[in-house]
């Protein structure tokens, strides 16, 4: 049984020995690998950093262009809503439009309206980005509207085109 001891406590000691030689040996190594790992990580940091710079600029871009069109849209539905219902109300306006252009106008306005209603809720869910694109979509549908809502000289009476034919 000694002899069993001391062959144990002489291997324990053997592979202590030997673990602690590779450990030296090894330690460089480690060393090394640690400092590639914390310049890695210094790196990817740095990136970051340039990366949430660049989005909080677009984000602050974003949010002022939505500040400036947000007013603009809800203006000009307004005033279409406006010029529509005055042309409602006046015969002789609605006589120089096109056959469907009051018709067609709602249509764009009720797209308007729903647009603008998109871009708001877009807003509120933190994503400007949607929010600008849909308000500019709502500028450019006004401008749709208006050129429906032009109208046309008032056409020739059958008295005036008689008249021009017999000279």
């Amino acid at each position: 049984m000694r002899l069993t001891t001391v062959l144990m406590l002489t291997s324990i000691s053997l592979l202590t020995t030997a673990c602690s030689r590779k450990e030296d040996s090894n330690r460089p190594a480690l060393e090394v690998a640690q400092e590639k790992l914390q310049a890695s990580i210094d790196t990817a940091e740095a990136r970051l950093a340039e990366g949430t710079a660049k989005a909080e600029k677009a984000l602050a871009a974003a949010m002022q262009r939505w500040e400036e069109l947000q007013p603009k849209a809800e203006k000009a539905i307004a005033s279409l809503e406006e010029r529509v219902e005055k042309l409602v109300k006046d015969s002789e306006a609605l006589k120089r439009l096109p056959p469907d252009a009051l018709e067609r106008a709602r249509a764009h306005l009720d797209a308007m309206r729903e647009k603008l209603a998109e871009a708001k809720a877009a807003y509120e869910r933190g994503n400007t980005d949607l929010a600008v694109e849909k308000a500019d979509a709502v500028q450019q549908e006004r401008a749709a509207v208006e050129e429906l809502l032009v109208e046309r000289p008032d056409p020739p009476t059958h008295d005036q085109r008689g008249a021009g034919q017999a000279r």
